[in-house]
């Protein structure tokens, strides 16, 4: 498995694995709201093959990494593309990473097995709907 930078070229591809992160109220999988996203260099994607088995969006601001999306469909993935993200930030002196997830995605074990220690819920926060906050420090 290769983690790469996604480009335009990746787009309906990556479309389709993001329909797994969308609602009834938003869409993150819409092809005109990737591609500025892609364009300017938050997607990275991990492929094996010729296909791609999960990305993994990451949003730079000073000291602080966001998990801007995170999807898979193959197991230990989500652990490869964590742990790319974890190594990028500590090769840019990045020193937190973090992300929030809506809850009904069942991911705190996840972030848990990962490393992530801070967890709180925000109870109808995002389009009327529960979401953790995971935070993780880099050492």
């Amino acid at each position: 498995m290769e983690i790469i930078k996604a480009t335009k070229e990746h787009a309906h591809e990556l479309s389709a694995l993001l329909k797994g992160l969308d609602t009834e109220e938003y869409s993150f999988s819409e092809v005109d709201k990737l591609l500025p996203s892609i364009e300017s260099g938050i997607y990275y994607i991990a492929i094996e093959g010729n296909e791609i088995v999960g990305t993994i969006a990451l949003i730079i601001i000073e000291e602080s990494c966001e998990i801007d999306a995170l999807i898979t469909n193959k197991k230990g993935v989500g652990k490869a593309l964590i742990d790319f993200a974890v190594e990028k930030c500590r090769r840019e002196n990045i020193k937190k990473i973090w992300c929030w997830s809506l809850k009904r995605y069942n991911a705190i074990g996840f972030y848990d097995k990962m490393g992530f220690k801070e967890q709180f819920l925000l109870e109808k926060h995002w389009c009327g709907e529960d979401c953790y906050i995971f935070g993780r420090v880099i050492d």
